[in-house]
């Protein structure tokens, strides 16, 4: 008697056409539900699944089956938002994500039929226009439909929640806003006009303290830079080439050739940093605890971890020379607290990095910069959360608030 396959592990939510263990035959499996769409659309990813995590890929045994899915099995779907990013800031694009891709799939498709006879994937780098203009409609008639009959409950924690929870500090300044028809934000002082990073840069200054700018990338730099003799060594059995277009050909808007980088399967998960727990030890408790040592292990590493940094779009020479800057500021053991928690789960760490490092001979904290209205993201809450339980970085939020309004020309 064959196998019902009652009970099924989704081996990875974050494919668009998911794939399914049975937890007692073990066969993989996808749901007959989406067989259509799949076929038609996406017939490459139909042969293998990519395990989340460990990022193995399993050979899909049994094709398409009935009643695979929590939908088709009357069960509730599951909640699975993708982070922020470039087009995807509310949590309308987040959570349903899926649900956009298919819709808007299946009507660019309609609309391509009988007008170009060519892939559909191509047709969307021919027809941009069209693609996007669908594509809103679609995310348009799914923010109506979740108003009224909600398929997902948004789970995450408010900036207050936040902000309360992990005891941020928070450090209020007034400033006068200007008002510019290009919509960005500028603050007047002392007859001149600042970026709001750069009013609370002065506002630091006028208190006897240097401020660098950071953000995210400088992060992802000093990761490449001390961490890639280790992801990269031969001993990893999970070790394999990888290619991708070149980021310095990609910024200069010019053909560039595949670069190549040695990977491991599951780089950036807490899979790795779980399988590798002790090579990471041993890595970390392998560099330099002297301060002038670090910055020439840091000058001597920039070149052998290009391809890496390449990969993590971590590539360009100013940013190598803010990351310098950010060893020689920081404190040997926050600069390894840094290393082993994004090696912990680099994917869901790398983002949401502060604005700003203020500094003085004496102390250093990291400073986000909000203005009048503006809130935290979800990067930015997930960064808070892990350096409150994980970094434990001093660690300020500044508010610029609007003391007035006035248009270019007024004072």
């Amino acid at each position: 008697m064959g196998c019902n396959h009652e009970k099924v592990i989704c081996l990875n939510p974050y494919e668009l056409i998911r794939k399914y263990q049975c937890e007692a035959c073990r066969e993989v499996m996808m749901c007959e539900c989406e067989q259509e769409f799949a076929i038609k659309y996406l017939p490459h990813q139909l042969d293998f699944a990519q395990e989340l995590g460990t990022r193995n890929r399993l050979p899909v045994t049994i094709g398409f089956q009935k009643h695979v899915c929590n939908k088709c099995k009357g069960l509730p779907e599951m909640i699975t938002p993708v982070a922020e990013g470039y087009g995807r800031t509310t949590k309308i694009v987040r959570y349903y994500w899926r649900e956009i891709f298919f819709e808007t799939t299946r009507r660019f498709g309609e609309w391509l039929n009988g007008r170009d006879n060519i892939d559909w994937l191509v047709a969307v780098s021919k027809y941009r226009d069209v693609h996007k203009e669908i594509e809103k409609k679609v995310i348009e008639e799914i923010k109506k439909l979740h108003q009224v009959a909600p398929k997902y409950t948004f789970q995450e924690e408010s900036q207050q929640e936040i902000i309360t929870k992990y005891r941020v500090e928070i450090i209020n300044l007034d400033g006068c806003y200007v008002k510019q028809d290009s919509g960005r934000v500028k603050l007047f002082k002392d007859g001149a006009l600042f970026s709001v990073e750069q009013y609370v840069t002065e506002h630091f200054k006028e208190q006897g303290y240097k401020v660098l700018f950071t953000e995210s990338v400088p992060f992802h730099v000093l990761f490449g830079v001390l961490m890639w003799s280790l992801i990269q060594h031969h001993s990893d059995p999970k070790n394999r080439p990888v290619g991708f277009g070149d980021r310095n050909a990609f910024d200069k808007g010019v053909p560039g050739d595949i670069v190549w980088a040695i990977l491991p399967e599951d780089f950036g998960t807490s899979e790795y940093a779980e399988r590798r727990a002790r090579k990471i030890a041993e890595h970390l408790n392998a560099l330099p605890n002297d301060k002038d040592e670090l910055l020439w292990t840091f000058d001597h590493w920039i070149e052998p971890s290009a391809p890496l940094r390449q990969y993590l779009w971590a590539h360009r020479q100013n940013d190598i020379q803010i990351t310098r800057k950010i060893v020689e500021i920081l404190p040997i053991k926050a600069i390894i607290k840094i290393l082993n928690y994004l090696a912990g789960d680099y994917w869901h760490r790398f983002c949401g990095w502060p604005d700003l490092l203020v500094y003085n001979d004496h102390n250093f904290f990291f400073v986000e910069v909000k203005s009048s209205g503006d809130s935290l993201s979800e990067d930015q809450k997930n960064w808070i959360r892990g350096n409150s339980e994980h970094l434990q970085l001093p660690f300020k939020l500044i508010k610029v608030h609007k003391k007035k309004v006035i248009g270019l020309g007024q004072e």
